[in-house]
């Protein structure tokens, strides 16, 4: 299939669910404290973001196609060089 359009191949779907849990708490009139709680990638799903690219293997002198292509060849990167499932605590004081 030397023909084939130029990225014919898809990755995955991204699929992430992100959560945030605030809350202020007032110490004086003068000064606050914000408290929050952030999650990522909650129900932690996984998906590819490079695929195998290789359509035929060369040997021999014969051509013979891949029966990889197409299948994820990596599951990190975009937006945040991850996808595994992560939280994060943060304090804000405000005067």
């Amino acid at each position: 299939m030397p023909f084939w359009p130029l990225n014919n191949l898809l990755t995955d779907p991204i699929i992430r669910t992100d959560a945030r849990l605030a809350k202020i708490l007032p110490v004086s009139e003068r000064f606050k404290i914000h408290v929050m709680f952030e999650a990522f990638n909650i129900l932690n799903h996984t998906y590819a973001t490079a695929v195998i690219t290789r359509a035929y293997n060369a040997a021999g002198g014969v051509l013979t196609p891949s029966p990889r292509l197409g299948e994820g060849s990596a599951t990190g990167g975009f937006p945040d060089g991850t996808n595994a499932r992560r939280g994060q605590v943060a304090v804000r004081v405000l005067w």
